[in-house]
């Protein structure tokens, strides 16, 4: 696959490196991911995104973005400029996620009530969509929502909600009818998270993060919350999801960090052996096709189409290729890979250590064979057994 950007795109991917490079702090590698100081980083970049015009570019005109083709390649630059400079931003659901599912499905009303402060950077959601029994399966959701005349009544617990304990609204995925498919049956609401029966408590995971528990106990969520069809949600939460599965800021951000290790490797004469050099080659290789996968992705966007199995390839190289650079790490660095941030004798800020204990990569987002299933399903026309 060969990309070829325009000369006003060239000369915006310079203008965007240039910026990022003039405006990177160490703090934006040092700094443990979860931690205030970092989420303050993350807000104040989003600001600055906003000032200069590119925090929703994507979007169309009428809602604050460019509208046009241009701008939606404009924001695939930017994102992965994001990803190479590993700049700090908060709450991007809202931007990547809902706003365009608000944009493609939403009544004028809703539209007119949250894109405008999702915009502005004013507003934090998060996804409501795992439970207990329903991570990688999402259409195994059990959280029941119920019409009771102007409102719908939510009981049951949603798991794993990252930003859960920041978020203002939360995109809830709940089952309404359960007589059908299980596909069938389930509705997407945009919920207030300060409504009586909310509670959220923390669960922190071993990279430090914390996401969350939200629980919903006879909850009232007002009937024009419903997001799209009723019964239909299960459907627009899977376009909803393509909406940012271009990912194109991971491979950016992994070929940052493995530039790091290689710059590391000469320095200490590791370089030497022949082995690292062909595994960072390796690697660095792999990071390349799944760059072409992800904009592949893009190029889908641009043309109005929908990527499917498209989008889950680019989920599986990033599953498949996580636990290939822990074990490269390990091979470079030896032990001091292991050494945490924070700690005198870190190397690279420990960012290799967060990265070998990080593990959404590998089971976000459905696992391995979840993805794979879908790739044989949807891009090779396999049965499903």
């Amino acid at each position: 696959m060969l990309i070829e950007f325009s000369p006003q795109i060239e000369d915006f991917k310079r203008e965007v490196a240039s910026t990022f490079s003039k405006l990177q702090r160490p703090e934006w590698l040092s700094l443990d991911l979860e931690c205030p100081e970092y989420l303050a980083l993350g807000r104040q970049m989003d600001q600055e995104l906003i000032r200069r015009g590119w925090y929703v570019e994507h979007w169309p005109h009428d809602y604050g973005g460019g509208g046009t083709a241009d701008s939606f390649m404009r924001h695939a630059v930017l994102r992965e400029m994001e990803g190479y400079f590993r700049v700090p931003t908060f709450g991007g659901h809202g931007r990547y996620i809902v706003g365009p599912a608000l944009i493609e499905f939403g009544t004028p009303e809703q539209k007119k009530r949250y894109l405008p402060p999702i915009a502005r950077g004013e507003t934090v959601i998060c996804l409501g969509f795992t439970e207990p029994d329903a991570g990688s399966d999402l259409a195994a959701m059990q959280l029941k929502v119920v019409r009771d005349g102007d409102y719908f009544v939510a009981n049951g617990s949603k798991l794993y909600i990252t930003y859960g304990h920041y978020a203002t609204s939360m995109l809830l995925a709940a089952r309404t009818d359960n007589s059908g498919k299980r596909h069938d049956g389930v509705s997407l609401f945009l919920m207030d998270m300060k409504l009586p029966g909310i509670t959220v408590s923390p669960l922190h995971c071993l990279t430090g993060h914390q996401v969350n528990e939200v629980h919903m106990d006879n909850v009232r969520i007002p009937a024009d919350a419903l997001l799209g069809e009723q019964g239909r949600g299960f459907y627009h939460m899977t376009v909803a999801l393509n909406f940012e599965r271009s990912g194109l800021d991971l491979p950016a951000k992994y070929m940052a960090q493995l530039e790091d290790v290689a710059e590391y490797a000469r320095a200490t004469g590791r370089w030497q052996r022949s082995a690292i050099r062909e595994g960072i080659g390796r690697l660095a290789a792999i990071l390349e096709a799944w760059r072409m996968i992800c904009w592949r992705v893009v190029m889908l966007q641009v043309k109005g189409q929908v990527p499917s199995w498209e989008a889950s390839m680019a989920q599986f190289y990033r599953k498949d290729f996580n636990p290939q650079f822990g074990r490269l790490m390990l091979e470079v660095m030896g032990p001091q890979a292991l050494v945490e941030r924070g700690e005198p004798r870190s190397t690279l800020s420990g960012r290799i250590e967060w990265y070998l204990r990080e593990s959404f990569n590998n089971h976000g987002q459905g696992g391995r064979f979840v993805t794979r299933n879908v790739i044989g399903r949807r891009g090779l026309d396999l049965p499903r057994k």
